[in-house]
């Protein structure tokens, strides 16, 4: 929160594609609807930043992520998906960076 956006990677499923609002679900998320054990191992590969979070009037709680494939795709570029249950395995693998701004002289 403090420190800045962060990088996280996710396995898209197919609907991701034609994501074009509101809080992303993935139906391929059998584990978490069926109550299912986590599994150990989770493919990740794609990779998104990850600047924010909210909750919604309803108690939804949800990333706020940026997208590279345009501001046409999903909400100008932006997605939202489901925080708290590893939605496609996004909370497995993220990577946060701590900048040094170097001066040359």
């Amino acid at each position: 929160m403090a420190n800045g956006p962060i990088v996280a990677s996710f396995e898209p499923t197919p609907e991701f594609m034609y994501y074009g609002g509101g809080i992303f679900h993935s139906l391929d998320a059998e584990w978490i609807t069926r109550g299912l054990e986590k599994p150990e191992w989770e493919k990740v590969d794609h990779t998104v930043l990850l600047y924010g979070w909210g909750e919604t009037e309803h108690g939804m709680k949800y990333w706020k992520l940026r997208n590279s494939w345009g501001a046409v795709w999903g909400e100008n570029g932006n997605f939202r998906m489901k925080r708290g249950v590893d939605e496609s395995a996004i909370e497995s693998l993220a990577e946060a960076a701590d900048p040094i701004i170097v001066y040359r002289k």
